[in-house]
C-alpha cells in the first residue's frame, strides 16, 4: 500500500473552501428547485381560480347602463301577481318604521277578481283579509293588526301596563289618517309593491340583477337609486324576499323573508285574545 504524504495546512484550507463552495452551490440549487415548484403550484392554482373569479364578475349587474322600462314593468307585474294570491310570510325586520327590530308575520287572502269593494260610513272602500303579528327583538309579542274589508282591529301589549297583557279592541271602520297609515306599513308585501312602483318615473335610475337564496332559489333584484332601502329582491313567483340597502345595512331599514306558506287560515285573521275595549289603535 502506498501512503499519501500528509497535507499541508494551505492545502487543507483550500479543500475547506472548495467544500464550502460545493455546499453553497447545492443549497442554491435546492432553493431554485423549490422556487420553481412554488411557481408551478402557484400557476396551477391561479389557472384554477381565474375562471371562478371571472364567473363572479360576469354575474354582477352592469350599473353603468339603466334597465329598460319594459324590464322594470315586468318585474313589478310579477310582484303584483304574487300579491293577488293568499299566503303567509314571515319577515325579519330591522330599523323598519314604527316596528324597528323584530319579526313580523303577515297574512292575506285577497278578494277574488271582480269582487265589488265595500264602502264604510267614512267613504273608504276595500275588500279582502289582511293581518300581521309583530314580535319584538326579544321575541315577545308586541302588536297585532287585522283588516277585513273596511273594518280594522288592533291589539297591543302596552309597555307601561302593570300586567303587560295583550289588549285587543273590537273591529271598527278604517279611517285614513297617520295612525292607520303607519300601522299599514306592517302589511309588508303590498307596502313594498306600492313603494317600488311609486318610485318609477320620478327620476329613478334602475338596475336589474340576479341572486340566489338557499330557501327561496333564484332571485330577481331591482335597485332604485333614490329609494330607501334601494334594492328589492323577489323569487320566481314574485314574492318579496328582501328589501334592503346592502351598502348600508347597519342603519338603513330592511326586511328579509324567512318563511313562506301558501295556506292562510281563518286563525290568521282572528284576534289573539278576546276583545275587551271598544277599539285599539296601537301607539306609534
Amino acid at each position: 500500500m502506498t501512503l499519501s504524504p500528509p497535507l499541508e495546512l494551505d492545502q487543507i484550507e483550500h479543500y475547506d473552501v472548495v467544500e464550502r463552495r460545493s455546499a453553497e452551490l447545492l443549497i442554491r440549487e435546492a432553493k431554485q428547485r423549490h422556487r420553481r415548484r412554488r411557481f408551478l403550484i402557484g400557476a396551477v392554482l391561479l389557472a384554477a381560480v381565474l375562471p371562478v373569479v371571472a364567473s363572479i364578475f360576469l354575474m354582477r349587474p352592469n350599473n353603468d347602463a339603466p334597465t329598460s322600462a319594459t324590464s322594470v314593468n315586468s318585474f313589478i307585474a310579477s310582484m303584483k301577481r304574487a300579491d293577488e294570491t293568499g299566503f303567509v310570510a314571515t319577515y325579519r325586520v330591522k330599523n323598519f318604521s314604527i316596528f324597528q327590530d323584530g319579526t313580523l308575520v303577515f297574512a292575506q287572502i285577497p278578494s277574488p277578481p271582480g269582487t265589488k269593494a265595500l264602502e264604510n260610513k267614512d267613504g273608504y272602500s276595500g275588500s279582502g283579509k289582511y293581518s300581521y303579528i309583530f314580535y319584538g327583538s326579544s321575541g315577545h309579542l308586541i302588536r297585532q293588526w287585522i283588516i277585513i274589508n273596511t273594518n280594522v282591529q288592533g291589539c297591543v301589549k302596552w309597555p307601561t301596563s302593570p300586567d303587560k297583557n295583550l289588549v285587543c279592541g273590537r273591529p271598527g271602520p278604517y279611517f285614513p289618517s297617520n295612525g292607520y297609515a303607519e300601522e299599514g306599513m306592517g302589511l309588508i308585501p303590498p307596502y313594498v309593491v306600492n313603494a317600488v312602483e311609486s318610485n318609477v318615473g320620478n327620476g329613478t335610475v334602475e338596475h336589474l340583477s340576479t341572486g340566489s337564496s338557499k330557501k327561496f332559489g333564484t332571485l330577481r333584484c331591482l335597485t332604485q337609486d333614490n329609494s330607501s332601502p334601494p334594492t328589492t329582491c323577489i323569487d320566481r313567483s314574485g314574492y318579496v324576499v328582501s328589501w334592503l340597502d346592502k351598502a348600508n345595512p347597519t342603519f338603513s331599514p330592511g326586511v328579509t323573508l324567512t318563511k313562506l306558506s301558501y295556506h292562510p287560515t281563518a286563525s290568521n285573521f282572528a284576534p289573539l285574545v278576546k276583545p275587551t275595549v271598544a277599539f285599539v289603535l296601537p301607539p306609534v
